[in-house]
């Protein structure tokens, strides 16, 4: 392999270097709640953070991402003083300003990855010398989440830089890709309900006076082919109604010891109502589509259907 430069978008180059067998070594400072995407741990790795508390209250370092790890069997330490972004497996280290975040996702970050031996055993040497360090438990991370909630999103230099804003429109023009999918019913596990919980901490967008947005979630006995900026809509047949559109502003997530479920996050306009399923099947009828088929899980594969099916709310 060699030594390679990978910049300015390098998380994919990074993932993909550290998916090796044996154990992997991380001190990455900051992480977004996306991190776990990322940065794909697994038990028996070490992974050092910043999780202070100016980290945290900062929403620089997510307690959720930091749960994920440690409910994986990671061992997670926190040090104060941590600005570093290094990785090494038994075979490769990365070295470069990427955190594990969705901000780096969109900034111009680089990194180096070399196999070189030598800078291999030096990346390990610096990650086991990291000093005040505190082990990231339970306890920790009821006290992060506290810290959470009493902070709010701060510019730290180097962490939250240029990103897009995935709130400036509620809807990708064209879309061309929805879902419509029955609703169900679910009790979120402790994990799932922190990570939401912390996502509708963050103050909701508007557009316009009358538009507000919410937070809901959709999970998945498996990976689909939901993707962020995808449109899913719901139909409960039982109770006869089809809810508006929900955007998806999340990749999937792994849920912890679920069996390979994945969490997605949808944002909603609260000022949208659902239709009656059987007028919405009436009014597609009318528009050319005898066959809408809201009654099932499907891909909405028709441009057409799904024009008509954002216009049943005049979007």
């Amino acid at each position: 392999m060699g030594t390679t430069f990978h910049g300015p978008s390098p998380w994919p180059h990074i993932t993909r270097a550290i998916g090796t067998r044996g154990a992997r070594y991380a001190a990455i400072a900051y992480l977004g709640q996306d991190a776990p995407d990322l940065l794909p741990l697994r038990a028996g790795d070490l992974l050092v953070v910043n999780a202070s508390k100016a980290a945290i209250r900062a929403h620089a370092t997510s307690p959720a991402a930091l749960a994920y790890y440690v409910n994986k069997g990671v061992r997670v330490l926190s040090s104060p003083t941590l600005h570093a972004k290094v990785i090494v497996t038994g075979r490769r280290a990365v070295v470069g300003s990427a955190n594990a975040s969705e901000n780096s996702a969109f900034a111009d970050d680089a990194v180096i990855i070399t196999d070189d031996p030598e800078v291999i055993a030096s990346v390990r040497t610096f990650i086991d010398r990291i000093d005040e360090v505190t082990e990231v438990d339970e306890v920790f991370l009821d006290d992060a989440a506290r810290e959470w909630e009493i902070g709010r999103a701060v510019p730290i230099p180097g962490v939250t830089g240029r990103i897009r804003d995935p709130e400036a429109e509620f809807l990708s023009v064209p879309v061309t890709r929805m879902f419509v999918k029955h609703a169900v019913d679910y009790e979120p596990s402790p994990t799932e309900q922190h990570v939401l919980d912390e996502r509708r901490s963050r103050r909701p967008a508007t557009v316009g006076p009358a538009v507000k947005y919410a937070l809901e979630s959709l999970r998945l006995d498996r990976a689909s082919a939901v993707r962020r900026g995808g449109v899913v809509v719901f139909v409960s047949v039982d109770d006869g109604w089809v809810y508006p559109p929900a955007v998806v502003v999340s990749d999937p997530m792994k849920i912890p010891r679920s069996g390979g479920a994945v969490l997605y996050f949808l944002r909603i306009r609260i000022d949208l109502t659902p239709l009656r399923l059987t007028e919405a099947e009436r009014a597609l009828t009318d528009l050319g589509h005898p066959g809408s088929r809201l009654r099932i899980d499907h891909f909405v594969r028709s441009p057409s259907l799904r024009t008509d099916l954002l216009a049943l709310w005049d979007l």
